[in-house]
């Protein structure tokens, strides 16, 4: 993974990922957005590698982004992340063929341990969207 796309509408949250994340890979990022359909246009446009995807974005979330952007680009890699996983919202992402999934309470260290899971072809959820998998998957 080279490139990376923030969808975020915190701009100050949006800035300290991108950050983040500019601190510890050699990630060029392309772009960022707080708004899903603004950041689909520009996706399609850039094709970034890697998507990390806040799930409530206006216009378009970040799980119906997850859909369009495994439609249109299948060998990028789509992180969502949200205040609080539920196990519909998990339930959907995993349905999108999500590739990592984390919370926002579980601090900026969790985008770092998805993204290096990513690099390795893995998936990488945080913990408490790991107990909701156990839980739907029965």
């Amino acid at each position: 993974m080279k490139t990376a796309y923030i969808i975020e509408d915190e701009p100050l949250l949006r800035e300290l990922v991108q950050t983040f994340i500019s601190s510890f890979t050699q990630m060029e990022i392309l772009g960022s957005s707080g708004d899903g359909a603004e950041a689909m246009r520009e996706i399609s446009r850039l094709r970034p590698d890697l998507i990390l995807a806040d799930i409530r974005v206006p216009a378009l979330s970040g799980l119906e982004a997850l859909f369009l952007i495994k439609r249109e680009l299948p060998n990028a890699k789509v992180i969502l992340f949200t205040g609080s996983a539920t196990p519909e919202n998990v339930r959907i992402a995993c349905d999108g063929h999500v590739d990592g999934f984390i919370e926002k309470g579980e601090g900026l260290e969790e985008f770092q341990y998805a993204i290096e899971a990513l690099s390795r072809d893995e998936h990488y959820y945080s913990e408490n969207v790991r107990h909701i998998l156990a839980q739907i998957s029965g």
